[in-house]
């Protein structure tokens, strides 16, 4: 199921309304952050789930998307606050010896 279907045509995709029975994976991919926000109009979500069972593409694409989420937010929790304090007296020395 990796028909190309019609180009985006501007719609925010919380509005986009899947006018065919299917949603394509070109579709899907142009949905996939409101899918994942439960953003969608709710035949749209039944449209996007429905192609999710019916496409191993689309379902390997939604779940490295959701590792990269994951990862990303591993990321930020990991990144300590504030900068040690090393760094913080380099940048104070060098502030005190400019002119």
């Amino acid at each position: 199921m990796h028909n190309s279907g019609p180009p985006y045509d501007g719609h925010l995709a919380g509005e986009y309304d899947v006018t065919a029975h299917e949603v394509t994976c070109r579709q899907f991919v142009e949905l996939v952050t409101d899918y994942f926000e439960g953003a969608l109009q709710p035949r749209t979500m039944s449209q996007v789930e429905e192609h999710l069972v019916l496409c191993d593409w689309c379902v390997n694409y939604i779940e490295q998307m959701q590792a990269t989420i994951a990862s990303l937010r591993e990321l930020r929790e990991q990144r300590s606050p504030e900068p040690p304090d090393s760094v913080l007296a380099a940048l104070r020395a060098r502030t005190a010896a400019e002119p």
